[in-house]
């Protein structure tokens, strides 16, 4: 027997006797963002999070299924505006019976913990930013004549 319309805990944690007296649950909530404020650098943020959990229980163990969407503001590596950016990843994890309590907060931290990318670009296209006066080129072009920033520049001609 299975049941939908299960109260999911907002901390995520679920008591393992329930789980297995259910033989198994599939539930889904939304959760409060401020749950994930510290997940990512500053200024990126997670705006939206749903979850989806299915608990299977075998003979020893409790096989957790899950899957993660929701929506996240993060700040382009090039010009530094923020646009949002959807995600939805999924994990697989196993629990003994033993467990008394099984804590599914950690495992959806972490998971999300690993969607950040390391450098974001608000479009593969971006111009970024101006060297010269910072203007986000992607807005306008600002007219300066772009001077050759190699750190070898003031060698040039010194060695002939």
């Amino acid at each position: 027997m299975r049941y939908q319309d299960y109260e999911v805990p907002q901390d995520l944690q679920f008591k393992t006797a329930d789980i297995i007296r259910l033989n198994g649950l599939d539930c889904s909530a939304k959760l409060s963002p401020k749950y994930f404020e510290d997940i990512f650098a500053k200024p990126n943020k997670i705006t939206r999070v749903g979850i989806t959990l299915s608990f299977s229980v075998a003979s020893k163990e409790i096989l957790v299924r899950g899957s993660i969407e929701g929506e996240r503001e993060v700040q382009c590596a090039r010009c530094l505006s923020m646009s949002k950016q959807s995600f939805c990843e999924e994990f697989l994890e196993t629990y003994s019976h033993k467990l008394e309590i099984i804590d599914i907060m950690y495992l959806v931290r972490q998971t999300l913990a690993l969607t950040e990318d390391i450098r974001f670009l608000c479009k593969p296209e971006c111009k970024g930013l101006c060297p010269m006066c910072g203007q986000n080129l992607n807005e306008a072009a600002c007219g300066c004549k772009p001077e050759n920033l190699s750190p070898f520049a003031v060698l040039k001609g010194k060695f002939k």
